[in-house]
């Protein structure tokens, strides 16, 4: 992907329903591209190609119309002028209103953080907070009440918990009383916090590891941790 739909579709999968229905046409037979969307844009001087492959992957681009040429100035921050900025702008709109009708938003990469944050989501009402510049993978989790963290999920790579493994994956922190995090340890899946006080929180593998229930009861007692009892009092 170029930077302009990479920023777009960052966080987004697309649905094959969603497609359908916008307009993109099924390619059963072809050996990569999935869906293909054609349309021109800026007063008919470019063709929009769009092109998507499985849930994540997207390739877009723009063709004069006029030459048949593909048209690039439009991906260049050093390229300025009225022109360039009015194709700019263009191709950036028709790509947000395909991400906006036929994608679903993801947060993270591995199928179970997608699924922990949709249950977050559907219990508590919050969504992860990205809060590093640097790290725009890890995800945080707050109660409102109390503006506390009850949860984080991290990308790492597998080495960091355990140093006879490695290759990227995601993990959730939460917070335990220390006697639950001493049992849990001896648990597979279960891992010393990582980056974080270990005294008080731990890291649970997202690779299927450890049931999804089970993550949920313990996440449940980790939010207890955030809650702000004061304000539960006076309720």
């Amino acid at each position: 992907m170029d930077c302009i739909s990479d920023k777009i579709f960052k966080n987004k999968k697309f649905d094959k329903v969603k497609l359908l229905k916008f307009g993109f046409a099924q390619r059963k037979n072809a050996e990569k591209c999935t869906f293909y969307y054609n349309k021109k844009i800026l007063d008919d001087q470019f063709d929009l190609i769009v092109s998507v492959y499985g849930e994540k992957n997207v390739d877009a681009k723009l063709v004069d119309s006029s030459t048949n040429e593909e048209y690039t100035l439009h991906l260049m921050d050093d390229a300025q002028g009225t022109f360039v900025g009015e194709v700019r702008m263009a191709y950036e709109n028709a790509l947000k209103i395909i991400a906006e009708k036929c994608c679903n938003t993801t947060f993270f990469v591995f199928p179970l953080a997608n699924q922990i944050t949709d249950l977050i989501k559907e219990k508590y009402g919050d969504l992860p907070e990205f809060l590093w510049e640097k790290l725009p993978e890890h995800g945080v989790f707050r109660n409102p009440q109390s503006q506390k963290w009850y949860a984080v999920i991290l990308r790492i790579d597998k080495s960091k918990l355990d140093k006879s493994a490695n290759g990227e994956v995601e993990i959730l922190n939460i917070k335990l009383d220390d006697s639950e995090i001493e049992d849990l340890l001896k648990v597979k899946g279960f891992y010393p916090a990582y980056h974080m006080n270990k005294k008080s929180w731990i890291s649970i593998l997202l690779d299927g590891s450890v049931d999804e229930n089970k993550i949920m009861n313990l996440l449940e007692k980790s939010h207890v941790f955030s809650e702000d009892k004061r304000k539960m009092k006076k309720g």
